[in-house]
């Protein structure tokens, strides 16, 4: 040990050895507390396993709805936002995003993309268990569930 015989540059060391982990600690403690409490808990790939709708959540407050048709599958991208305070979840239809989409894709028509997009275009309360994701029409009640899927 390079600190054999001198008991005050040891305790030094100790304090400083001491004050870099607590100061670590606390930074990790803190990460973790603001990415539980402060991210968006809708992240991610959700699937209807009634009519095999499929949501991807990402993080920058768009998403994709895919959905199949006639053995193909299309994805159509919109917007959404979201209030985690009173749990409410609103998706928003961007005509420019489905036109361009529209043009990428030759399978089906901006008419057809617009419908899937309707569908869940709308305010909803959201609510989450496990891993099954409830949606609740705020103007109808109706509500369409989802379940986290592995992708």
């Amino acid at each position: 040990m390079l600190l054999k015989d001198n008991e005050e540059k040891r305790n030094i060391a100790w304090r400083t050895v001491m004050t870099v982990t607590s100061v670590l600690i606390i930074l990790i403690v803190v990460f973790f507390a603001v990415k539980l409490f402060t991210s968006n808990p809708l992240t991610g790939n959700w699937e209807n396993t009634d009519d095999g709708m499929k949501l991807t959540i990402k993080n920058n407050g768009t998403m994709d709805i895919v959905q199949t048709l006639d053995e193909s599958t299309v994805s159509v991208p919109v917007d959404y936002t979201i209030d985690m305070e009173h749990k409410r979840f609103a998706i928003h239809v961007n005509e420019e995003k489905i036109t361009k989409q529209a043009e990428k894709t030759k399978d089906c028509s901006k008419q057809e993309l617009q419908d899937i997009a309707d569908v869940m275009e709308g305010t909803y309360g959201y609510s989450v268990e496990q891993n099954v994701l409830t949606l609740t029409d705020s103007e109808y009640g109706s509500q369409k569930t989802f379940e986290k899927s592995g992708k």
